[in-house]
């Protein structure tokens, strides 16, 4: 698998996490719209065929007026239009029963309408010349007996409207607070598991840069660990046998340098004068074996030091060292004024210095 690959696949758990957001916001508004609509299906329907039934009682009670007033043309149109108005709602409503109760509400509302319409007719069909009083002994109290169960029926749904919006508005604040921690659960787990899957998809990067910097500070031996088919695996593959080479080199050079060390040793110590090779500052390199006995210097030349030598042979070879160093070429004593007696095994020798560059 590419890095590529491996980078878009650690997206991934973001994507769900804001699928998972997305589907618990549709699924909180698919909720609150079907309380809605079921408070509109439910108990507006009923409302509404309440109040309308309300309205056309009341005109019908407004045109029995007329026929005790003596207009009984006017007041059969009016109780006629209203008629069936009343039914067609009265019909809405035992169609539409939904609270406990409204069953029997509805039948009685139904049974008190029939009876009221059989004795308008009666009354219309032979109005008295009492009318008026017929009218308030046996006509008002149908009426608002009629009006007053239309009414239980208007109040047991609306009261069941406001409790199912109560109702809805307590499940819009779980939903909301359970949206909310669905999202914060799901954003938290998709950062962590992002984080953990992109660390592993760099992972075999960082041990490339690890093995680059140990190559860096000279250790020939790091190597670059990575399996797999990925860019990253190919580039450590080449730096590993980029590595390999460098180790070849070096332990190649280091050999040559050692034999030539060891060479130059030989050499020296060949030598019957007095040699002692210094570096730029001074340091003591080398020094054959009739130097250190001639200058009292210690077989080891890491501890040999030009500071220990007697004054009088040491200003001769710091003149020397100077002379060389100043980029004036080879020192060699201009007389035997420059000469420096030594005592050696009992007896006076004297030596000339000379200096030269090695490199």
């Amino acid at each position: 698998m590419t890095l590529r690959a491996r980078l878009l696949l650690a997206q991934l758990p973001l994507v769900l996490a804001v699928l998972v957001v997305g589907a618990l916001a549709l699924q909180t508004l698919r909720s609150l719209g079907t309380a809605s609509q079921n408070i509109l299906t439910a108990n507006y329907r009923s409302v509404l065929a309440a109040q309308r039934m309300k309205e056309a009682a009341e005109r019908i009670d407004s045109a029995v007026l007329f026929i005790v007033a003596g207009h009984p043309e006017k007041a059969a149109a009016q109780i006629a239009h209203n008629r069936g108005a009343f039914e067609s709602e009265l019909g809405v409503e035992e169609g539409n029963i939904t609270e406990s109760g409204e069953k029997d509400a509805a039948a009685e509302l139904r049974r008190r309408w029939e009876d009221y319409q059989a004795r308008i007719a009666a009354f219309a069909d032979d109005p008295s010349p009492r009318g008026a009083d017929v009218y308030f002994r046996e006509l008002q109290p149908r009426f608002l007996g009629l009006k007053e169960t239309a009414d239980r029926v208007l109040d047991m749904n609306q009261a069941a409207m406001v409790r199912k919006s109560e109702h809805a508005q307590a499940v819009a604040r779980r939903l909301e607070m359970a949206t909310l921690a669905g999202a914060v659960i799901a954003l938290g787990l998709a950062v962590i598991t992002t984080s953990r899957a992109i660390t592993l998809a760099l992972r075999p990067l960082n041990v490339l840069t690890h093995a680059v910097r140990r190559i860096g500070e000279k250790d020939f031996a790091a190597r670059a660990r990575v399996e797999g088919t990925h860019e990253i695996a190919a580039l450590a593959a080449d730096f590993n046998a980029m590595a390999e080479r460098l180790a070849e080199f070096e332990q190649s050079s280091l050999g040559a340098v050692v034999q030539a060390r060891q060479a130059s040793h030989a050499a020296i110590e060949s030598l019957p004068d007095p040699v002692v090779v210094f570096d730029g500052g001074g340091r003591i390199l080398a020094a054959n074996e009739a130097a250190r006995t001639l200058l009292r210097l210690p077989r080891d030349e890491q501890a040999a030091r030009l500071g220990d030598v007697d004054p009088a042979p040491r200003a001769a070879i710091e003149r020397a060292r100077a002379h060389v160093l100043g980029g004036r070429g080879p020192y060699v004593s201009q007389g035997y004024e420059e000469v420096v007696r030594l005592a050696v095994a009992g007896a006076e020798r004297q030596f000339l210095p000379r200096g030269s560059a090695l490199y």
